[in-house]
């Protein structure tokens, strides 16, 4: 049994495409019966009406949640380091239950403290110039264009957290190009293990 196609206006779509087809005529002569002085004018409007929805829509909510996360980040970041600094004083207790580090792990351990502060890209220990003389063990923390605030904070930790002693402290604001970085700063920090503690 041969099967012959609908007509076309009974088609499926046929009514949809008839309706668009009507559409467009209206829209066309509704456009051309309007002077080139008012086209244009239809035309800004259309235009300042697509760039404020494109506003309202996508670009102001992208930049209201930056802010807000700009606003957010230094409180997130106190939190961090606060949860840092009861880790590192778990771990301090936990040290001073089983016995204190020794002298060959001080560097790892003196990197760790960095990283947990915050300063492991700006920060590099290595073996103090004397550290092979009479004296205790000795390392130097070289600094470069770190955060004042968190290179302060770090230190003042350290000889509690670590066991070391402080022996010299040597820190400048930085400069770049010539110019002072203002909350930043670059030097020197010598550590030393205690008398008692030395090998």
């Amino acid at each position: 049994m041969n099967r012959h196609p609908p007509p076309l206006a009974q088609r499926p779509g046929a009514a949809w495409r008839r309706q668009l087809h009507i559409a467009q005529g209206q829209a066309g002569a509704w456009w051309a019966k309007h002077t080139p002085r008012e086209r244009r004018l239809l035309r800004a409007g259309a235009v300042f009406i697509a760039v404020a929805l494109l506003w309202t829509i996508g670009l102001k909510p992208a930049l209201d949640s930056i802010a807000l996360s700009n606003e957010r980040l230094p409180h997130l970041r106190a939190d961090a380091a606060r949860v840092d600094a009861l880790i590192l004083e778990s771990q301090a207790l936990q040290r001073r239950q089983s016995g204190r580090i020794d002298a060959s792990g001080l560097p790892q351990a003196l990197q760790a403290s960095l990283r947990r502060a915050g300063l492991e890209t700006a920060a590099q220990v290595n073996d103090a110039p004397d550290a092979t003389g009479p004296a205790s063990p000795a390392w130097e923390i070289s600094i470069t264009d770190a955060s004042a605030a968190r290179v302060m904070e770090w230190l003042a930790g350290l000889p509690q957290l670590l066991h070391v002693q402080i022996t010299a402290v040597d820190l400048a604001r930085s400069r770049i190009d010539g110019r002072d970085r203002p909350g930043q700063v670059s030097g020197l920090v010598i550590v030393r293990l205690p008398k008692e503690r030395a090998p």
